[in-house]
């Protein structure tokens, strides 16, 4: 168990529950990652980056937060010990897009960044956290 499962939402539980699975060794998600060699901002080849999600560890915890603007982009983010989901976006997220913001969330916590906050093409190919969140509908 990757994640743990901390609001009392159906939506979420289901997601979290898929995202649980598809971090396990022989999933296709990690097949994928296994097979890929062109990560970047110090990630490493797929192999140690596959390696890295499977690893076992604490789950981390999943909390909801509703955010002072209204107006944000934020759908969530890691604070170093939980992944927050923002409550304000939660209503426009499909279930695929919440399980990439787990897997997302889920690769900060395994240590890997993604330079700056500004989502490019280029940081949805070669990094961890956008690889995983951008991918998402091959793996489930």
């Amino acid at each position: 168990m990757r994640f743990k499962n901390c609001i009392t939402d159906k939506n979420i539980d289901e997601a979290v529950k898929i995202a649980n699975s598809i971090l396990n060794a022989g999933s296709s998600l990690i097949n994928d990652l296994s097979n890929k060699d062109d990560f970047q901002y110090n990630s490493g080849h797929g192999t140690q980056v596959a390696l890295n999600l499977i690893l076992v560890r604490e789950p981390v915890n999943v909390y909801s937060y509703k955010s002072i603007n209204p107006f944000t982009k934020a759908i969530g983010y890691f604070d170093g010990e939980a992944i927050w989901i923002n409550l304000r976006k939660l209503p426009l997220l499909t279930k695929e897009d919440v399980i990439g913001l787990l897997l997302h969330e889920y690769a900060h916590y395994c240590g890997y960044k993604h330079g700056n906050n500004f989502k490019s093409e280029h940081k949805c190919k070669h990094s961890v956290p956008y690889y995983l969140s951008e991918n998402v509908k091959r793996w489930i």
